[in-house]
């Protein structure tokens, strides 16, 4: 039952909601996974790759510049985006994914508008919503999960966080998700590394099942 929801959600984000950037370049994939309010921490094939990204500047440019496709996810934090017009820019040459990192998921209870002031910010940026949301300790009460379903902008914890310790044993689906902010900091050597050493895939890849290639993890 399940590869089959997927597999219709497939079809669907194939056949129907996929548009061309304004530069003719990437399809720009728009639309809800999930067929109500919900957070998805695991896909159907593979392992991805997402950062957390909140912090850096010199650090962060030299690592964006060598990443190597298929690329991580990065969340990208407003106040980050906002400081860092030039990696927004890489980011955007290099065709690098990047979705919107929040704050911490019970600020949205108390604070109605600051998802659709995040939500600017990004479109700012960007031109375009994002497609997917987290917030930083991976907490997405209620309200927050109707918000994003309305937006359109799909809610993505992980299935584990990585501090650059013993990955697990192969798990079909796995999101991995690694912190880069001022305080919580996973050297950026070490995610080259990982990336490196394992076949990891595109998120949407792991979410749809879609990779034919044989791959080996870890």
């Amino acid at each position: 039952m399940k590869k089959l929801l997927l597999f219709t959600l497939f079809f669907l984000f194939t056949a129907f909601v996929l548009v061309r950037s304004s530069g003719g370049g990437t399809l720009i994939p728009v639309f809800n996974i999930t067929q109500e309010p919900d957070v998805i921490v695991q896909g159907s094939h593979g392992a991805a790759v997402t950062v957390d990204l909140s912090f850096g500047d010199s650090e962060v440019k030299a690592w964006l510049g060598e990443l190597q496709a298929p690329y991580p996810l990065i969340f990208a934090d407003p106040d980050w985006l906002e400081r860092s017009p030039g990696l927004v820019e890489l980011m955007i040459e290099r065709n690098i994914p990047v979705a919107l990192l929040g704050a911490e998921g019970e600020r949205y209870e108390n604070e109605p508008k600051l998802l659709d002031e995040q939500i600017a910010v990004y479109v700012e940026h960007f031109g375009r919503k994002p497609l997917y949301f987290r917030t930083t300790d991976e907490e997405f009460p209620k309200t927050l999960q109707k918000q994003l379903f309305e937006a359109e902008v799909n809610a993505l914890g992980s299935t584990m966080r990585w501090d650059g310790g013993k990955l697990p044993k192969k798990r079909e689906g796995l999101i991995l998700s690694v912190q880069h902010h001022r305080e919580e900091r996973t050297d950026l050597k070490k995610v080259s590394e990982l990336l490196s050493a394992h076949e990891f895939l595109a998120i949407e890849d792991v979410l749809f099942g879609v990779e034919t290639k044989e791959r080996k993890f870890p």
